[in-house]
């Protein structure tokens, strides 16, 4: 499992709309408090060793999957970079040990973010949403330009580090340090204001390699799925001078899709110019859509397969 490394930014977390009803978390620093605040309702506990780690995972691994209401994502301290290692040894050789996970990993600080893949659903939503977008670049003729990016971790060295869900990154993009720009993050729909700190992650510690973040947050009690798209939204001193350009991660457009209801709202758009480093000849501008008839299909195939 490799660990990449790249830019990181001050981050500064705001919808793209002043109206909208959504929160915005403070912005991050590089301390335990702060890396901490960013996720909200956990706390971190001492890592202490492999097998407490993996008692605790477990435990609320199996609280998600039996649908009982607690957050997807656990928080640890004080864990080295010799024992992360060894909780990727562990995973990378899946024998049972831990659950599924994706993970955050703040080298400055020890603090690991774990987030809780939720069985079947967690995976199958994962997997069908990636299916349609790969259906999508494959009539377009463009499948074999965009590269999936499987497990990797990426960000800084020594400091802070993600894994996604589901990643994609340009073919022209040759380094194995080179970060996704399309990102999808699947979580259930209590741990909602942590995935769009995923989402503020990805824009805002990629210097502007990661262009478009999918949120897609399950509500398996009332049957429905919330999908996101995050994108950067630019900001600059109110001069006009760009010396302290930052990077702010802002909501661009979100849905909501209700099982055993049509969906006939408006398609969600993928804008082609972010997914790509410079278009390929084959494909025009604008956006990528998934059309009302897409969603449907999705929604239908989770909601009668993954129950």
């Amino acid at each position: 499992m490799a660990l990449y490394h790249g830019g990181e930014n001050d981050v500064e977390f705001v919808p793209s709309c002043p109206t909208s009803r959504y929160p915005s978390p403070t912005p991050q620093d590089a301390d335990l408090e702060e890396v901490l605040m960013g996720y909200p309702n956990i706390s971190g506990a001492p890592f202490t060793n492999l097998v407490a780690f993996k008692r605790i995972c477990l435990a609320r691994s199996k609280r998600l999957v039996e649908g009982i209401q607690t957050p997807q994502y656990l928080a640890f301290t004080s864990v080295s970079k010799e024992s992360l290692d060894e909780i990727d040894r562990i995973r990378e050789e899946r024998r049972g040990w831990l659950p599924r996970m994706t993970i955050l990993y703040d080298g400055r600080e020890e603090i690991l973010i774990v987030k809780l893949m939720v069985g079947v659903i967690h995976e199958g939503v994962a997997r069908e949403f990636a299916s349609m977008f790969d259906m999508k670049l494959f009539l377009l003729d463009v499948r074999e330009s965009l590269l999936a990016t499987g497990s990797a971790r990426f960000g800084r060295l020594g400091g802070r580090s993600k894994q996604a869900d589901v990643g994609y990154k340009p073919r022209s993009r040759r380094m194995e340090d080179e970060w996704p720009s399309f990102v999808i993050e699947v979580g259930v729909s209590e741990s909602l204001a942590m995935l769009r700190r995923d989402a503020a992650f990805w824009i805002t510690n990629s210097d502007g390699r990661t262009r478009i973040v999918i949120v897609l947050s399950v509500n398996r009690r009332d049957r429905r799925i919330l999908v996101e798209r995050w994108e950067e939204v630019p900001r600059r001193r109110p001069n006009g001078s760009t010396a302290n350009y930052s990077r702010i991660s802002g909501l661009m457009q979100s849905l909501t899709l209700n099982a055993d209801v049509e969906y006939d709202d408006p398609s969600l758009e993928i804008p082609a110019e972010k997914l790509f480093d410079g278009l390929p000849k084959n494909i025009p501008g604008g956006k990528n859509l998934f059309t009302p008839d897409n969603l449907n299909v999705f929604n239908t195939t989770i909601w009668t397969g993954y129950q």
